[in-house]
């Protein structure tokens, strides 16, 4: 290698190649006039074939991480609001001080309320009412989702309190409309990339059976046999739940269900007869839904929701006639567990790191005697004896 090589290499090693795809923008204008790519609609359809469906959705986001829109507007053709620029101010009294909180915190959650109704109107594909007034789950306040035109229900949406986070609830109908015309990868590089939400509160996922063949019946031979049981655990509590009338010597039922699992877990199963919750009156139709709802699970799920679902257990793999690769999703119970130790360590530190130097260069470094010096005569367990177990699963 000669010194033009060398020379070549050192200067311009900083130069961005010729070859480099860079992420192409959009003009800044409102979704519905923004050319959408083939993969998108690509992925609606394969959702739309699918034989699982996404029933109930809900999500949590903290507010002021909807000011992250902003950066995806040039991207998504999505106008959202500018952030506020507040100048400095110099304060004669005390009441000027607060005055200009109270300005600064009106101002702030104006813009991030409008960038939230923006988020509900362009991104979601929704509409949205006015306030009710009261709200749900210790939320303040709360108002409705509504489809484009206004006419069909979509959800509600939490707001106020609860450490300054937006709670989402899209039903099945509302999640029929969203899925419509937004895809799952979509609503995942939104949620997981933008606002930085990476647990859903609550997804059920949903598969449809005509051919009277996953019946009820079959669900609770499955779950004597095991295939409910996942990796770890017990097996899950099987509960009937019939109401039936004897017409004839046989029975008629008006309700037909089995709950596996409890309403409390993390993962719980509803098998019943769609037809008779719908009052369907044809004859020679047959409907049976299984359903799972997944409490606090990763917002990749998103990204593969039939490997999803088949990977759960054996009864949701075999329910599925073809092919499909299982995905291995969880909750983020270790990663939370170990979150809530590491934290309470920083803050531990943060607040008494300093102390605990000094009482270090007084007993010459003897740190049993410290830690004995600052230890109460009293036993109190923040965390539960599971912690202790989730931490060591990570080592």
């Amino acid at each position: 290698m000669d010194d033009v090589d060398v020379f070549k290499r050192k200067s311009y090693v900083h130069k961005t190649p010729k070859n480099y795809l860079f992420r192409t923008k959009n003009n800044p204008v409102v979704s519905e006039f923004v050319s959408h790519t083939v993969e998108e609609y690509t992925f609606i359809e394969d959702y739309e074939q699918s034989p699982v469906t996404i029933d109930y959705l809900c999500f949590t986001v903290k507010l002021a991480d909807f000011r992250h829109c902003k950066k995806e507007s040039p991207y998504s053709g999505i106008h959202f609001p500018v952030e506020p620029v507040f100048s400095t101010h110099k304060a004669q009294s005390f009441s000027d001080i607060e005055a200009y909180n109270h300005y600064f915190r009106e101002v702030y959650s104006d813009y991030l309320l409008e960038c939230v109704r923006r988020f509900i109107q362009y991104v979601l594909g929704f509409n949205y009412g006015a306030p009710r007034g009261y709200g749900f789950q210790f939320y303040q306040d709360s108002f409705v989702l509504t489809s484009a035109n206004g006419d069909d229900y979509c959800g509600q949406v939490g707001i106020g309190g609860n450490r300054d986070t937006v709670h989402f609830q899209i039903p099945a109908h509302g999640c029929k409309h969203l899925f419509a015309q937004r895809s799952c990868h979509f609503l995942h590089h939104w949620l997981g990339n933008i606002l930085c939400c990476k647990q859903l509160t609550r997804i059920d996922l949903a598969f449809d059976c005509y051919d009277d063949l996953h019946t009820c019946e079959a669900a609770e031979r499955a779950a004597t046999l095991g295939a409910f049981k996942r990796s770890r655990g017990f097996a899950p509590i099987i509960k009937i739940v019939d109401e039936y009338q004897i017409v004839d010597g046989r029975k008629v039922f008006t309700r037909e269900e089995r709950n596996i699992g409890s309403r409390q877990s993390l993962v719980y199963w509803r098998i019943y007869n769609k037809k008779l919750e719908q009052n369907i009156q044809a004859d020679n139709f047959s409907w049976y839904r299984s359903e799972v709802e997944l409490k606090k699970w990763d917002i990749d799920i998103l990204l593969n929701p039939v490997g999803a679902f088949v990977g759960l257990n054996a009864y949701a793999a075999s329910l599925i006639s073809e092919d499909i690769t299982p995905v291995k999703t969880q909750s983020k119970r270790i990663k939370r567990a170990s979150c809530d130790v590491l934290a309470s360590a920083f803050w531990a530190k943060r607040q008494y790191g300093r102390l605990i130097n000094s009482l270090l260069d007084l007993y010459q470094g003897d740190s049993q005697k410290v830690v004995s010096t600052l230890v109460k005569d009293d036993v109190y367990l923040p965390y539960p004896s599971m912690h202790q177990k989730l931490i060591n699963a990570l080592e």
